[in-house]
């Protein structure tokens, strides 16, 4: 296993266990003050839903078109705010339109000769993966993150892919990924509800453990799924 990937590996990991440990912590030390402050938040989206919404899914979108990480937080934020599913729906817009947005703004401004002053770079790789067999490696990224979502978008961008089979197949790996995030993201309106019962135990609750646990096994899995791009 290369070091790079081993970092990744490793930083995955590290988020599920942070998140364990936050809630742990949280149950020794009082969360009052803290979801005093999510509830208020929480209050004043229901004060302005739609207009909320509408914020959200643009702020993602702009975010992402600056190459920012803001994904696994939007999604999160998401599904605490706006419920599992339609929290996951607008991260899914918002990520679906960024990926097409990014595409689109890298073949208007020289894709190819991008390409040809990166060829040496690690993108490059991903460009060919892409054009040999869009569907699959587009949508196992989204599915997997095994490389960052910008990147993926960009390399896309510099390929020969026809549009419509990246947006298919970058919507397609985005909604098992997006659901799950927004899922843990929901969990958390278990935490305003259960002051008294903060602590390992929580975890057990299946709006928590449950999105946790797909999480891990999707992190489990990302090395097998990284072996097998290798070989092809």
């Amino acid at each position: 296993m290369d070091s790079a990937w081993g970092w990744r590996l490793t930083a995955g990991a590290a988020a599920v266990l942070l998140v364990v440990v936050v809630i742990v912590l949280l149950g020794r030390m009082g969360i009052g003050p803290v979801l005093d402050q999510l509830a208020s938040l929480e209050s004043l989206v229901k004060a302005r839903f739609w207009l909320a919404l509408l914020v959200f899914i643009a702020a993602f979108i702009l975010l992402s078109l600056v190459a920012l990480p803001v994904g696994t937080l939007f999604c999160l934020t998401g599904g605490y705010l706006f419920g599992p599913w339609l929290g996951a729906g607008a991260a899914l817009l918002g990520a679906s339109t960024a990926a097409l947005l990014t595409l689109l703004m890298v073949r208007r401004f020289g894709g190819r000769l991008l390409r040809r002053r990166l060829a040496r770079s690690r993108i490059e790789p991903w460009v060919e993966r892409i054009e040999r067999d869009a569907e699959w490696y587009v949508a196992l990224s989204r599915i997997i993150p095994v490389a960052p979502f910008f990147v993926v978008n960009a390399a896309a961008g510099m390929s020969k892919v026809p549009v419509w089979r990246f947006a298919l197949a970058s919507t397609l790996g985005l909604v098992p990924i997006t659901l799950i995030y927004a899922a843990v993201g929901n969990g958390l309106g278990s935490l305003l509800e259960a002051r008294d019962v903060m602590g390992p135990e929580l975890l057990l609750e299946p709006h928590i453990g449950l999105p946790l646990l797909a999480l891990a096994g999707l992190i489990v899995s990302s090395w097998g799924l990284k072996r097998w791009m290798e070989r092809r």
